[in-house]
C-alpha cells in the first residue's frame, strides 16, 4: 500500500495535537483572537484602514458576489463595539469551556469555525429579505450560540441567571431566546441584530449534539 501523502499525515498530525490542548486555552484563543480584531476596529484611524476592515472583517452578499469568500469566518471574529464583544466573549467563556472540555479542542473547534460559517453564510442569505444587500454582518453570535445551545441540550435543567439576576432552568432562557430571534426574524424591523445568523447558530448547536448523543447520552444532566 502507497504511503499517505504528506499533506494528509500532516493534518492527521496537527488534529492529534489539537485534542492534547487544554481546553481553556482554546478558549482564551478565541477570545484573543476576537480581542486582537476588536482592537483593529477601535484603532482605525484613516478611510483606508477603515475600508480594510469592512472588506475584510465584516460580510455581506456584495462581499460574498465580489469573491471574499473569506468573510464568512473573518466576520465570526469581528466586532467593531465593545458590548457587543464582551456579550459574545462571555457567553463563550461561560459554555464554551465545559463545551470544550467534552467533546475535546479538535471537535469543539469544528463546532464552532464551523457554526460561524454557517452561520454568516445563513445571514448573508437572508439578508436581501430585509434590507439591502450592501448592508454589512459581522459578530460572533453564531458561533457562541452553537456553544450554548449544545450545552443547554447537555444540562438542560442546570441553571442561568437571566439578565445576571433571574435564575432559571437552562432549557427555558434557551427557549426564549430562540423564541426572540424567530420574532425578530420574522418581523424584523432593521434592528441591526442578526437574527438568521442567531438562529442558525442554535440550530446547529441542537443538530451537533443530536448527532453525538441524541437520547443515549451517558451524561448525567442537571
Amino acid at each position: 500500500m502507497p504511503p499517505a501523502p504528506l499533506r494528509s499525515r500532516g493534518f492527521t498530525n496537527i488534529a492529534r495535537r489539537l485534542d492534547s490542548v487544554n481546553p481553556d486555552h482554546v478558549i482564551f484563543g478565541l477570545i484573543g483572537a476576537n480581542a486582537l480584531v476588536l482592537f483593529m476596529w477601535q484603532t482605525v484611524d484613516t478611510s483606508s484602514k477603515r475600508q480594510f476592515m469592512v472588506t475584510n472583517f465584516t460580510t455581506s452578499p456584495a462581499h460574498i458576489m465580489s469573491g471574499r469568500v473569506h468573510t464568512l469566518l473573518t466576520a465570526a471574529f469581528s466586532h467593531a463595539d465593545t458590548g457587543h464583544f464582551f456579550g459574545n466573549m462571555l457567553g463563550l467563556f461561560f459554555f464554551g469551556r465545559e463545551v470544550c472540555a467534552i467533546l475535546g479542542p479538535k471537535r469543539f473547534l469544528g463546532l464552532y469555525l464551523g457554526s460561524a460559517v454557517a452561520a454568516s453564510l445563513a445571514q448573508v442569505v437572508s439578508q436581501p429579505l430585509y434590507s439591502s444587500r450592501n448592508s454589512l454582518s459581522l459578530g460572533a453570535s453564531g458561533a457562541v450560540n452553537a456553544v450554548t445551545a449544545f450545552s443547554i441540550c447537555m444540562f438542560p435543567h442546570s441553571t442561568i441567571l437571566l439578565m445576571f439576576v433571574l435564575p432559571l432552568p437552562a432549557y427555558v432562557v434557551g427557549s426564549l431566546f430562540i423564541l426572540r430571534d424567530i420574532w425578530g426574524a420574522v418581523g424584523d424591523r432593521n434592528t441591526g441584530v442578526g437574527h438568521v445568523a442567531h438562529l442558525a447558530g442554535a440550530g446547529i448547536g441542537m443538530f451537533y449534539y443530536r448527532r453525538m448523543f441524541g437520547r443515549r447520552s451517558g451524561f448525567r444532566r442537571f
